[in-house]
């Protein structure tokens, strides 16, 4: 009797291949087929990635050589715990984020209009009028480059936190970066000089990121991620002096991935960049490009250097940086009038959490504890690592619900000035729920995974004796409340006496005409997106043994 096939191995593959070859049909047809194709891809993706998540949550992980050669001639996929939990959080956010960008075209960009009569790009013909006929070539939402960028993008995505080597971790890193740059572009006019600039720090951080990976290979003699953590280890024990070398090569990397993530202070790239992207487009930037280096940072630290003691210096100076991201960040958010520019400065407070628990690797214990902890090393290191995971993606979810929700309302009226909205939840009281429940999530409060990963991390800052966590998490919180209070509470408040009225704008194109009555349908997105975030609250125990799967303690 055979033994049954197990799919799962099949599915590590296809969840890269899929999107990447679906976004190389999808530049051969019109625009409703790259719709239909982008919803099918999605639904597919999360199908395959169904199988990956439930073998890695059995304890097992999950490889695969692709054609039957082994490194280092050939590239091996690998699923574990921490592969599994963010490639389901970009499944079900890009699956979601998908679904809006098919009901709203708009949503997806501007292009530059034919003369009235002509058919667009797109497959459109553009409507004759004031819209088209101002000038030459107007701008029209919506834009034909969008789901090939998309799809390609998820596919380096999925690349990235399933890829066994360094190089190939790499090549998807770029993959992501270049077609974020693009998506940004499709903005339209305003939005090129902030693509250009997110260009030049894709590129920087990736080449940075590129010589530290050719620095671990002249010590490891190889790109495998696991080897050269064995590799690394094992100088370590010989006291090699080639750990320079490795040190040297983490400090290129993490300042490569701190520019991709804009750790504070080289964020200034993230604010233009995600502010002027596309409705569509900033969800994705916010959500889950940055997860990306994100991901690639914890895979450096915890799975290839390790806990060297050398690196501790750089460890301080990062957590250092993640303090100042969390006031700074939050500081310039409270400061700002409207509220796509708010949510990006939300984004930069909040990546500071993430790089906090990088003293806790180092030094997971405290000999002052000793008596008042049962909590041991290992279990340190893991509370750590649970929380700052899950704190990512509980930002996620509640970040591409918010950046939604502007920027569908900036889309309606024409703009995104938080005291011109004044009111507009009593016409978007959807919107202005799912705004009030990524809050919940941002802040940190029970029931979300935000609280979750708080709790793990600040358990974990107790066990180890750095108190400062904690006061930096407790500064975080009440500054979020503060700056997510003035985004959402003008949206439901407006006095009796207020005589401005919200109006949509007067010049509208037939494609707007035609998208009202979607509109009701679009705003289900950020309320499912919003919905999960409160949701998700209850899977931290899961997350905490999931991530156990292939850890390296």
């Amino acid at each position: 009797m055979t033994a049954p096939l197990n799919l799962a191995p099949f599915c590590l593959a296809a969840v890269v291949l899929i999107p990447l070859l679906a976004s190389a049909l999808s530049v051969l047809l019109g625009s409703r087929a790259r719709r239909v194709l982008g919803v099918v891809t999605s639904v597919a993706v999360l199908g395959l990635s169904a199988p990956i998540l439930v073998h890695v949550s059995s304890g097992r992980m999950l490889q695969l050589a692709l054609g039957g050669f082994d490194p280092p001639l050939g590239i091996t996929l690998r699923a574990d715990g921490l592969s599994a939990v963010f490639l389901a959080m970009t499944t079900v956010i890009g699956t979601v984020l998908s679904c809006y960008a098919a009901a709203r075209p708009a949503a997806t960009g501007t292009h530059r209009a034919a003369l009235p009569g002509v058919t667009d790009p797109d497959g459109t013909a553009a409507a004759p009028g004031p819209a088209s006929a101002a000038t030459d070539r107007g701008w029209r939402p919506g834009h034909a480059g969008f789901w090939p960028l998309w799809l390609g993008c998820w596919a380096g995505l999925n690349a990235v936190f399933l890829s066994g080597d360094l190089f190939n971790t790499y090549v998807g890193l770029e993959l992501v970066g270049l077609t974020a740059v693009a998506l940004v572009a499709l903005g339209g006019r305003e939005a090129w000089p902030a693509a250009l600039r997110y260009l030049f720090i894709a590129v920087l951080g990736s080449l940075l990121f590129l010589i530290g990976v050719a620095l671990i290979y002249s010590v490891t003699g190889t790109l495998d991620i696991i080897a050269s953590g064995q590799s690394i280890a094992e100088l370590a024990a010989e006291d090699d002096a080639d750990l320079a070398a490795v040190v040297l090569a983490m400090c290129l990397i993490s300042l490569g991935l701190a520019l991709k993530i804009a750790l504070v202070p080289l964020h200034r790239w993230l604010i233009p960049a995600h502010s002027a992207a596309p409705s569509a487009v900033s969800p994705l930037l916010s959500a889950l490009v940055i997860k990306a280096a994100l991901f690639v940072l914890l895979r450096s630290w915890l799975w290839v250097a390790g806990p060297l003691p050398e690196l501790t210096a750089l460890a301080w100076v990062l957590a250092g940086m993640g303090t100042a991201a969390v006031l700074l960040g939050s500081v310039m958010a409270l400061r700002q009038s409207r509220l796509k520019p708010l949510i990006a400065y939300s984004t930069v407070a909040q990546v500071g959490y993430w790089f906090l628990l990088l003293p806790l690797l180092l030094d997971p214990s405290s000999s002052a504890l000793e008596a008042q902890t049962t909590l041991d090393d290992g279990a340190v290191l893991a509370g750590a690592l649970s929380g700052t995971v899950a704190l990512a993606l509980g930002h996620g979810v509640a970040k591409s619900s918010l950046f939604l929700c502007a920027g569908h309302l900036k889309d309606r009226y024409g703009t995104d000035e938080i005291a011109q909205l004044r009111g507009a939840g009593r016409a978007h009281p959807m919107l202005v729920m799912s705004m009030g429940l990524s809050a919940v999530g941002l802040i940190g409060l029970p029931l979300s995974l935000g609280f979750s990963g708080k709790w793990l991390l600040a358990t974990s800052a107790v066990a180890a004796g750095d108190y400062w966590i904690l006061l930096v998490l407790v500064a975080g919180t009440l500054f979020s409340a503060a700056y997510l209070l003035k985004a959402v509470a003008p949206l439901l408040v407006m006095s009796e006496d207020d005589q401005t009225a919200l109006a949509l704008p007067q010049a509208r194109t037939a494609q707007h005409v035609a998208e009202a009555s979607t509109t009701g349908k679009a705003q289900l997105a950020p309320f499912v997106l919003g919905l999960l975030t409160v949701l998700t609250g209850f899977l931290g125990v899961w997350l905490s043994d999931i991530l156990e799967v292939g850890a390296p303690w």
